[in-house]
């Protein structure tokens, strides 16, 4: 299973990485000032970034994956997009002061953490208030049958995707971290199969003081 975790699945990670650049392209410009991307897995949303980008702390639990985002790091440095500092480490803990970063990206991430919940919070944190929330996930299906086979399916595919959860509904999980989610929508994506194909995307905010 090692074996799998640092060389078979970064490149499937990255072969359906490939496919959401124009999501990137996107998503990614909401992102400004001093940046937490949370799970950057392989880099592949460095060359994205805006020269907006004061600073990007790019956090990965799998050292395989984290190796593979320093190979992107002249993508961002390309566009003088602010420092970038790789960081070994996951969400439920995260090493940065409360109040600290202007934007926090997940990009296909709340799906694998194995508390959300604590994962939130912790971004709710570090998040200055009226910061940002920039969310691409893919979250349980809305048809009954898609979710049935969601539900049948989860525990064959959370060992062979590292983690990753079908049927995790990450927009009430981030009502209840107290993020304002009038920003964000979810819908049916064309260039993803229907298991994973129910898309979160937008911007939430943490309320102001």
């Amino acid at each position: 299973m090692n074996l799998y975790r640092q060389h078979i699945f970064p490149y499937l990670l990255n072969k359906v990485s490939s496919q959401l650049d124009a999501d990137r392209q996107r998503i990614l410009p909401y992102l400004c000032g001093d940046v937490l991307e949370l799970g950057a897995g392989t880099g592949a949303n460095f060359s994205f970034y805006s020269e907006n980008i004061t600073m990007l702390v790019a956090l990965e639990p799998e050292a395989a994956l984290l190796r593979m985002a320093a190979r992107q790091r002249s993508a961002l440095e390309a566009k003088q997009a602010g420092r970038l500092y790789l960081v070994q480490g996951d969400g439920h803990n995260l090493p940065l002061a409360s109040s600290s970063v202007d934007a926090v990206l997940c990009c296909l991430v709340l799906c694998s953490v194995s508390d959300p919940q604590r994962a939130l919070s912790e971004i709710y944190r570090v998040l200055k208030p009226g910061g940002n929330l920039v969310v691409f996930e893919h979250v349980k299906s809305q048809n009954a049958v898609t979710h049935a086979f969601q539900q049948m399916l989860n525990p064959l595919w959370k060992p062979m995707a590292c983690g990753c959860q079908l049927q995790r509904d990450s927009l009430q999980l981030m009502q209840q971290a107290g993020f304002n989610v009038e920003g964000l929508e979810t819908y049916r994506h064309a260039a993803l199969p229907a298991l994973v194909g129910t898309v979160l995307e937008g911007v939430a905010t943490k309320p102001s003081d």
